[in-house]
């Protein structure tokens, strides 16, 4: 079952009132987050339809003549962005607890040495706070 469309249509409600801040030069801009989403998948479906025509890679409809790759694409680029985003938005927010940042560190380091300056000897090392 293609479930492209529902999937599409629950993240447009889900996000409509996120918003993604940007800066260009010194002005400070927002847009909608799921239009970031269609502009980035947006750009791949050119991307894409760039390297086909470049011949980089083909799909089977463009071996004998090149085509416009389907503007279907473009939808599934759009979601696969929107995807990798909450996945990556998802890990983020359990960094902390996943690697224990605000609490000691649990793994012990071994002692520092270093190499006594007084010493001319490169294969004499002096560890720090032992005579």
């Amino acid at each position: 079952m293609d479930l492209r469309i529902p999937v599409a249509l629950l993240l447009l409600v889900v996000l409509r009132r996120t918003w993604v801040f940007y800066t260009v030069g010194v002005r400070r801009y927002r847009m909608p987050l799921a239009l970031s989403f269609l502009l980035i998948g947006f750009f791949l479906w050119i991307a894409v339809n760039a390297g086909t025509f470049l011949d980089a890679w083909n799909y089977p409809d463009q071996v004998d003549v090149w085509r416009l790759v389907h503007p279907a694409k473009f939808g599934a680029w759009a979601l696969l962005v929107s995807m990798s985003f909450v996945l990556v938005a998802s890990v983020k927010s359990l960094e902390g607890r996943l690697y224990h940042r605000g609490t000691l560190a649990t793994v012990a380091t071994p002692k520092a040495t270093e190499i006594s300056p007084q010493h001319s000897n490169a294969n004499q090392v002096r560890t720090p706070g032992v005579s």
